[in-house]
């Protein structure tokens, strides 16, 4: 196997220490938001030479990738590998179908749209699934009516939004918002950030109520001299889910969804596009959101895992472009990894362990390429947490 040195992407939103920490290195007073791992055009991974991972990959994709995966994928990494570090409420996002993120990337370079104003970096689809390496807070999904009702109906400002939605429907509501001018929406949000201010910062406010989310993205907002906009209505019609460390959450094509508190592992498919949806500075497309966006009632859940032949725990999602499986290796433990048809990026979060190949030794933060049909044994010092993203081919 051969180590992997990842990107690290200092989003304004992210944190400044734990991955650093997770890497070993100095924390130095700037962001750390996530840590790439993979091949994708706007970060790819290098190798201990210093070689990019995509040009190890294109000297010899079948070697590197396997048959299947270089058919099915023109000889590409099909997915992508992040750690997350959330400090601050990311965009509420949705990302599109294959065939939607086909069809935009063509219409976007026909077009000649600005890097700035695209929706569509890529032409692929960008399915999530994700990990929580601690407590983890995030919207996924439009709540039931019910609660939406509820919710819109808590505050004096929002109360002519709860009758709109029971009249129109989750549909018309969400473009009806969107289409709120930017004194509208401060008409409507100022009150409830301002009139409950004082109880979030004097830690009154729980992270299991939508309200905290509000507030707290909307100081930041104001700190950053930026509108209250539409995705703070959002927050009051979508689920807020909160996930314990282990737990895993997928976000399918077209579910609105926004990370908002902790770290996590996140695998998606190799992809960047994202179409937003509020509490962000950035291009909101309202009219290409409101196309992709599925507008369904979900309930959440998270993922069970499976157990495997060789021990893992593996977590399988309705696509073919990636799988996540979790090892665990107690102290001294001597692991064979088994053969994979497709290339296996492994990333370390915890212990430290050695490979029989080349006696060298590893700990947290090392991520390692594991070729198609390759093996070896890993022999774990202490104990020893590992994750494995691979195909699902």
């Amino acid at each position: 196997m051969i180590e992997l040195k990842g990107v690290v992407k200092d989003y304004a939103w992210g944190g400044y220490c734990y991955i650093p920490m997770l890497l070993d290195s100095v924390p130095e007073g700037k962001t750390s938001a996530e840590y790439w791992l993979g091949e994708h055009p706007c970060g790819t991974a290098t190798l201990s030479n210093g070689k990019k991972l995509s040009e190890f990959i294109d000297y010899d994709p079948k070697s590197v990738l396997g048959e299947e995966v270089c058919k099915e994928y023109a000889n590409r990494l099909p997915y992508l590998l992040k750690v997350l570090d959330v400090r601050e409420p990311l965009s509420i996002q949705v990302h599109p179908t294959l065939e939607q993120a086909r069809a935009g990337y063509d219409r976007e370079e026909r077009d000649n749209v600005p890097a700035n104003l695209r929706n569509y970096k890529d032409n692929n689809h960008k399915p999530e699934l994700m990990l929580a390496l601690s407590d983890f807070y995030l919207l996924h999904g439009f709540a039931h009516k019910e609660t939406a009702i509820k919710n819109l109906s808590r505050f004096a400002s929002t109360k002519d939004l709860a009758k709109k939605y029971a009249e129109d429907g989750l549909n018309k509501f969400v473009g009806y918002i969107f289409g709120l001018s930017k004194e509208a929406l401060d008409k409507i949000l100022a009150p409830v950030v301002d009139e409950n201010k004082g109880d979030y910062q004097s830690s009154k406010i729980s992270r299991r109520d939508p309200l905290f989310w509000i507030v707290r993205a909307g100081l930041r907002a104001r700190e950053c001299g930026q509108n209250l906009d539409a995705g703070l209505i959002m927050v009051l019609i979508m689920n807020l889910m909160y996930v314990k460390e282990g737990d895993v959450v997928f976000q399918g094509a077209g579910i609105p969804h926004a990370y908002l508190e902790g770290q996590n592992i996140e695998l998606m498919a190799n992809s960047d596009n994202v179409i937003r949806g509020g509490l962000t500075p950035k291009l909101v497309d309202v009219k290409e959101l409101l196309k992709i966006v599925k507008f369904e009632e979900i309930t959440p859940k998270t993922l069970v895992s499976a157990k495997t032949a060789d021990g893992g725990e593996e977590y399988n999602v309705p696509v073919k472009d990636f799988r996540l499986t979790k090892y665990v290796l107690k102290p001294n433990q001597k692991f064979s990894v088994p053969k994979d048809k497709s290339a296996c990026i492994w990333l370390a979060v915890s212990g430290e362990f050695k490979l029989d190949e080349n006696n060298r030794y590893y700990g947290k933060g090392k991520a390692l390429l594991q070729k198609a049909n390759e093996t070896c044994t890993i022999e774990a010092v202490n104990d020893v947490v590992l994750y494995k993203a691979s195909s699902a081919l």
